[in-house]
């Protein structure tokens, strides 16, 4: 048996510049789901995988995009007309763009305090809350057919003087 010869190295701009390019940017994910509720998990699930494993996203980041698919997708498939609602997740230059489609213009939500006895409608503010934590931004586009949200992958780091100082300010400990 006669052995095959390594492969050859190639030091071409073009081959080492491609690769990490697909690491940058892996490819957007877009499925389509019957309008049931028992669908929103599958929806959940599908873009938790696609932001753990292409994207490298950090586990509690993951979680809390998690919540936000569960209560976008919740409220189209309670309340848009489709037969159909879509997921769509795409990543670009640090940041992730998530969108549920209900396929339905209607009037745009707006988050809302519920009461205190009341059983829902508490998902949209709880959306507003995760995202300003994710240190993204969302709404609907203006026929309100889709939530959307944008939201860096990773939250910066703080400079080495930003985490002294914040450090310095907790209780019991001085600046010195």
């Amino acid at each position: 048996m006669t052995a095959l010869p390594a492969p050859a190295r190639t030091s071409s701009p073009r081959a080492t510049a491609a690769t990490p390019a697909l690491a940058r940017h892996p490819s957007p994910i877009e499925i389509a789901f019957e309008r049931e509720v028992s669908r929103v998990e599958h929806a959940r699930r599908i873009g938790a995988a696609w932001l753990r494993n292409m994207c490298h996203m950090p586990a509690a980041r993951v979680d809390s995009v998690a919540v936000v698919i569960s209560e976008l997708a919740t409220n189209a498939v309670l309340y848009g007309g489709g037969s159909t609602v879509g997921l769509r997740l795409r990543h670009a230059t640090g940041q992730v763009r998530l969108e549920i489609n209900d396929h339905c213009p209607s009037a745009v939500p707006c988050p809302k305090q519920a009461g205190a006895d009341e059983e829902s409608g508490r998902g949209l503010w709880l959306v507003d809350a995760l995202v300003e934590e994710l240190g993204g931004k969302w709404g609907f586009t203006a026929d309100g057919t889709v939530a959307w949200c944008v939201f860096p992958c990773r939250l910066p780091v703080p400079s080495e003087n930003r985490s002294h100082e914040a450090q310095s300010r907790e209780p019991g400990l001085r600046a010195r």
